[in-house]
């Protein structure tokens, strides 16, 4: 699939920042804004409504031609614990990216806000316990953003898949078994899910029953920060289930983030990795190809067998 990646015009770039800083988040930081890209131009701002009367902020970019009359795919991505943006205050190259390679596929995308929505940019440096937005309050922000997506026109309801990284990984794994063990009225069923490097290790201690959809783990083998191993172990018991579709891949010499374009780094800002010294997070030219190309073969995939079996 092809990603873009030329300039958009200074005013497109100037709403966009101007977007980003209604929800609290800098604009302006120390480091040069990253290249902006068409997916900057057409991911729309909106407001989803969650239970208690509060909204979610989520950027939105409808399928090319959906309507009433053609409803498309649509796929809701969950951003990791440094939130949706850059430190320069636009939208994280990860997450345009991925909305840009989706949204040439034929499919809507959806990215969920739950961190700018509560005036925050990044829980990283912050212990899991300490965090001020766990991951349960953001599987209850997945639920409302997939009823929000299911009432929308020009998406068919019976094809929407979830994906997630890092933390949004772990909340999308959470989401599903949270949709298993306690159905809402109304749920739609999901077409898919995948996730990239999620925190497994809780869901493999309690033998966690997830909602039995086609999912996708993809793992960095070195990964310090979320290990792989309780992940393997995960997969390889949901692989055991009848009628499981389960597809796990390993990266070699791969760590957390292995997916991105940015050079392994350590941080020792963050606390909840293997060692007290931090975590390495960054990519591996081989896996990123790898790892999107599997992503990429996996939403055809599970879009038409959900388009094939529906009614």
């Amino acid at each position: 699939m092809t990603r873009c990646a030329r300039l958009i015009a200074p005013l497109l770039l100037c709403a966009l920042l101007a977007a980003c800083q209604s929800v609290g988040l800098p604009a302006g930081a120390a480091d040069a804004a990253e290249p902006a890209t068409p997916a900057s131009a057409h991911l729309q701002p909106v407001r989803l409504p969650l239970p208690g009367g509060e909204s979610l902020q989520a950027y939105w970019w409808p399928a090319e031609g959906a309507g009433p009359a053609h409803p498309q795919p649509a796929v809701m991505a969950l951003h990791g614990c440094g939130g949706l943006y850059a430190r320069s205050g636009q939208l994280a190259q990860r997450y345009r990216e991925t909305a840009a390679s989706l949204h040439a596929a034929g499919y809507a995308v959806l990215l969920p806000d739950s961190f700018g929505s509560r005036g925050l940019q990044s829980i990283c440096s912050t212990r899991y316990r300490d965090r001020d937005v766990p991951v349960a309050v953001r599987v209850q922000d997945a639920r409302a953003a997939i009823a929000w997506l299911a009432a929308q026109p020009g998406v068919d309801a019976q094809r929407i898949g979830v994906m997630g990284w890092s933390n949004g990984g772990t909340t999308t794994l959470n989401l599903l078994e949270q949709r298993r063990l306690h159905p809402a009225p109304g749920d739609v069923p999901l077409a898919g899910a995948a996730v990239f490097y999620p925190g497994c290790g809780p869901l493999q201690r309690r033998h966690a029953a997830l909602e039995p959809v086609p999912l996708l783990m993809q793992l960095g083998a070195l990964d310090d920060w979320t290990p792989a191993q309780p992940c393997v172990d995960f997969a390889q018991a949901l692989q055991a289930r009848p009628g499981s579709d389960v597809t796990l891949h390993v990266y070699a010499d791969s760590y957390h983030g292995f997916d991105g374009a940015g050079p392994v780094r350590l941080r020792a800002d963050v606390p909840n990795g293997v060692s007290p010294q931090g975590v390495h997070q960054g990519g591996n030219p081989a896996a990123r190809v790898q790892a999107l190309a599997a992503l990429d073969a996996f939403w055809p995939r599970v879009f038409a067998a959900r388009k094939e079996s529906s009614p």
